[in-house]
């Protein structure tokens, strides 16, 4: 029987910690605008398959979170705000691609 679930406390701390931040950043983008809405619909299906261990779910979690960085950074003039807003896509970021991610999703997603 096969389970579904929205978080899998039994992958690596990072992976789950990762997970977790899709899920925030995934409703903060859609509550942001148009564009973000379609990444932070992303990264609500990111999480959903990483939970559920598809490996096209993290490579989706790992572009949705780099597109995050890349907007922020380009719609603002560099300052406070800009710095104080990519705090959580980069953390997101750098947690899917630790090693820890990256070699439990190797070994262990479809």
């Amino acid at each position: 029987m096969q389970t579904r679930r929205w978080i899998n406390t039994n992958q690596t701390q990072t992976l789950v910690l990762g997970n977790v931040l899709l899920y925030m950043e995934g409703v903060f983008n859609i509550a942001r605008g148009t564009f973000l809405a379609l990444i932070g619909a992303g990264m609500l299906l990111a999480g959903y398959g990483i939970a559920n261990d598809k490996k096209i779910a993290w490579k989706l979690g790992v572009m949705t979170s780099l597109l995050s960085i890349a907007m922020r950074l380009t719609s603002q003039s560099i300052g406070f705000d800009t710095i104080f807003s990519l705090v959580f896509p980069v953390v997101l970021f750098s947690l899917l691609l630790h090693p820890l991610s990256r070699d439990y999703q190797k070994i262990w997603f479809s």
